[in-house]
Formats: structure tokens, C-alpha cells, sequence
């Protein structure tokens, strides 16, 4: 296989045109990000075993590229300002040599506007940082911003028979930190979502299924919220099936950390009827229970995920846990 350790060394090194410092290099599950004082660097790993296997293979270059151009369209289209442009690299000597043509290209790059990342949605949540005006404009912003993203597809997709792969999925994604989410627990959570799901049948095959849209994997660790502006980033989901998503998942993936990291469920109510102002729609609270349960289980797993090596997150996943056990035990569900 291909090495991209060269690249990475040289990037590391702050050998790039146009760059005339060391940039902070930060390795996350699937990439290498490089930020330099004013633009950050981005590209895919090709050796990730756990991604490239349970999510989709970026090893082959084909494959590799066609996911770096499909996700930076995506940002692009929701927050073009920090989303500036795709690049191509290779290797010249002891330099990175930026081309114009893809066909010598080692790998593709997307280059992004350096964000301050202390005004990061997650961190000023858990700072206590946000007011309720702020969640009302950023709940229209973020409507705002998806609607040139969540558009509809050509092809009909039953959302009966996707959610019931989403539990699936979720059910392996808690697996992954039993040590903190019991099997019982992580059941109890699981169980409630199918059960959802099967006494509503008919709203999801035709209410629901009528409003897919692409989607994208929106949370508040990918929002930054400054000056009074929302915007987002690295929201392209890594699962191929996660592309078909309903409208209002990404309002309650946020609208969930901003309730259960803040502790504070007006500022949740605040950011949906932000929402609904900036959509123009009414959000179907019916689908409470069922979406601010799904989106907690995703969020308080990952946040324990990430703990295991940043010890600054252990807070914010107790935090987390706390609000999806004492949520789950007052649900209040209804039959449609």
C-alpha cells in the first residue's frame, strides 16, 4: 500500500508553498489536519483498518478522492467561507508541489480558513456561554444553511426499513464503549427506538419517507458559533447509508448537545423555534422522544469515544449520560 507518511512528514515540517511556519498537526480517526496561522490543511488516511472496513474503504486512491471531492462539495455548499478549495498534491524531491491537474495527484486536499476553535459550539455549551437569543439565531442560521444542502433525491427511500438499520448501527456503535453504557442500558435505549419505529409504521413510510433529504453528521463538535454567525464543518457522514437522512435529524443532533451540555432546555426550545423561523415550517414535536434519544445515544457514545485519550471530554460525556438517563426515564411517548 501507498505510504503517505512522506506527505505527512513534509506537511509537519511546514514544507508547503506559501506556508512559512510549523503547523499544529492533528491526527483525528480518518484524516491529518495540519493548521498553520491562517489556513488549515486537510487530507484522508488511506490505512484506517476500523474505518476502512466498518464504514466505507479509503484505502484504494479512487475511492480515497471520490470521498474528498463529495465531502468538500458538501462543506463547501454549508459554509463556503471556511470551505475555500480542493488541491492537488504530490511529492517533488524534499517539497509538496501543488498541481494543476489531477492525473500526477498523490492526494487530494481541502484547504480551510483557520476558525478560532475556543468559540467551537461544544466548548462554549459547556462553558455555559450561550443565551437564549444566541440559540434563536443560531437555530435559524442553521436552517438557513441546510437549505441548499438537504435536497431531495430522485429515487424513493422507505425511512421504515433506513431507521431500522440506523438502530443497528447504533446498537454497535454503544458496543464500542461498554465500559461506560451497560448492554442493558444500551438496550433499554435501542429497544425503544425499534419499538418507536414499528408502532409508527405508517408515519414512517409515507410522512417521514416523503421527507428525506441528504444528510449530513451535524453535532455541535463540528459548529462553530462567533461574531453572531453559525457555521459548520467536516459534516459529510462517513457511512454511505447515512446520506439519506430525514430533514430534522440534524435539528435534533444539535438541539440535543445544546440541551444536555448546557443543562438547559430553553435554550433547546430557543434553537427550534429559531428553526422553524429560518425553515419556515413547523417541526413535528411528536418525534421528540424518538430523535432526541437517538441523536443523545450517538452523541454521549462518541463523547466517550474521545475521552479515552482526551481526558478533558471525560466531563462533557458524564454530563451527557446524565441528561439521556434522566431524559429516557420521563419521555412521555404517544402513538401517532
Amino acid at each position: 500500500m501507498y505510504s503517505q507518511k512522506p506527505l505527512i512528514e513534509l506537511f509537519k515540517s511546514g514544507k508547503f508553498p506559501g506556508e512559512n511556519s510549523v503547523p499544529k498537526h492533528i491526527e483525528t480517526v480518518i484524516s491529518n489536519v495540519f493548521i498553520f496561522d491562517k489556513k488549515v490543511y486537510k487530507f484522508y488516511k488511506n490505512d484506517n483498518e476500523f474505518f476502512n472496513k466498518g464504514f466505507r474503504d479509503l484505502a484504494p486512491k479512487d475511492s480515497r478522492f471520490d470521498f474528498t471531492k463529495r465531502d468538500f462539495k458538501w462543506n463547501n455548499s454549508l459554509s463556503p467561507s471556511i470551505y475555500t478549495e480542493l488541491i492537488n498534491v504530490k511529492l517533488s524531491d524534499d517539497n509538496i508541489e501543488v498541481l494543476k491537474e489531477e492525473t500526477e495527484t498523490e492526494e487530494l486536499v481541502i484547504v480551510m480558513n483557520r476558525v478560532n476553535t475556543d468559540d467551537l459550539l461544544f466548548e462554549k455549551l459547556m462553558r455555559g456561554e450561550i443565551s437564549e437569543d444566541e440559540s434563536f439565531l443560531m437555530g435559524r442560521q442553521f436552517a438557513e444553511s441546510l437549505k441548499g444542502a438537504q435536497t431531495k433525491f430522485d429515487s424513493k427511500h422507505n425511512f421504515y426499513d433506513k431507521f431500522e438499520l440506523r438502530v443497528s448501527d447504533l446498537r454497535d456503535w454503544i458496543k464500542t464503549v461498554s465500559e461506560y453504557i451497560s448492554e442493558e442500558e444500551s438496550k433499554e435505549y435501542c429497544d425503544f427506538l425499534e419499538t418507536f419505529r414499528k408502532e409508527n409504521k405508517e408515519l414512517f413510510e409515507k410522512e417521514l419517507s416523503d421527507e428525506l433529504v441528504h444528510g449530513g453528521d451535524m453535532h455541535s463538535h463540528n459548529a462553530v458559533f462567533t461574531d453572531g454567525s453559525l457555521y459548520l464543518m467536516d459534516t459529510f457522514p462517513p457511512k454511505e447509508e447515512w446520506l439519506v437522512d430525514h430533514k430534522l435529524i440534524p435539528l435534533y443532533r444539535v438541539g440535543a448537545d445544546i440541551w444536555a451540555l448546557s443543562g438547559n432546555k430553553d435554550l433547546f426550545e430557543s434553537f427550534v423555534r429559531g428553526y422553524e423561523a429560518g425553515s419556515g415550517n413547523t417541526v413535528n414535536r411528536f418525534l421528540d422522544d424518538l430523535y432526541i434519544i437517538y441523536a443523545s445515544a450517538i452523541m454521549v457514545s462518541y463523547l466517550y469515544m474521545l475521552q479515552r485519550t482526551d481526558k478533558e471530554k471525560k466531563e462533557s460525556a458524564e454530563r451527557f449520560h446524565k441528561f439521556i438517563r434522566e431524559y429516557f426515564k420521563g419521555r412521555k411517548t404517544r402513538k401517532s
